[in-house]
């Protein structure tokens, strides 16, 4: 067991409070919101492999985290004896997560993975992907006239 070093109770009852407040936004937010992303964001062709690829990494840096953290937190010889600093750590990483998703990741919401991959195809910057409307709809595609509408519009533009 780790070593009590700030004997105020308060400010450690604060810090719990702020710590499951912290767990409950990430659990309702970003962390199951990153497994919906990853489906996503690969073309079909290879999706199945980037997927094994991006759970393998997503375990890897979750151990590494969690390994790392009695060290950089622990107080003696051989620790960093960073304490409750170590959440300045935390809340950098969060801040990178904030300006990667405002930068890097599509809007997707009611696409298809078909139209996800031409989203990634005709849109170069994420925060362009807002407005952004496929060239055929999921009902075309059930319908069996997205193709003709595709190629009437590819005449169309000659």
């Amino acid at each position: 067991a780790g070593n009590i070093i700030v004997h105020n109770d308060p400010a450690q009852k604060a810090a719990i409070a702020f710590i499951c407040i912290y767990i409950f936004f990430f659990a309702s937010t970003w962390g199951p919101v990153a497994w919906v992303v990853t489906g996503e964001i690969f073309p079909l062709k290879v999706r199945a492999k980037s997927l094994s690829m991006t759970t393998a990494t997503n375990w890897l840096l979750n151990w590494a985290i969690a390994y790392s953290t009695p060290y950089l937190v622990n107080w003696g010889p051989g620790n960093a004896n960073l304490q409750s600093k170590i959440f300045f750590i935390w809340g950098g990483c969060c801040l990178v997560c904030v300006i990667f998703v405002y930068f890097m990741i599509y809007e997707t919401k009611g696409l298809t993975l078909e139209q996800v991959d031409e989203l990634y195809g005709e849109v170069s910057v994420a925060k362009d992907s807002i407005g952004w409307v496929p060239t055929v709809t999921f009902r075309e595609i059930q319908d069996g006239k997205g193709h003709e509408k595709v190629e009437h519009e590819e005449a169309t533009k000659v």
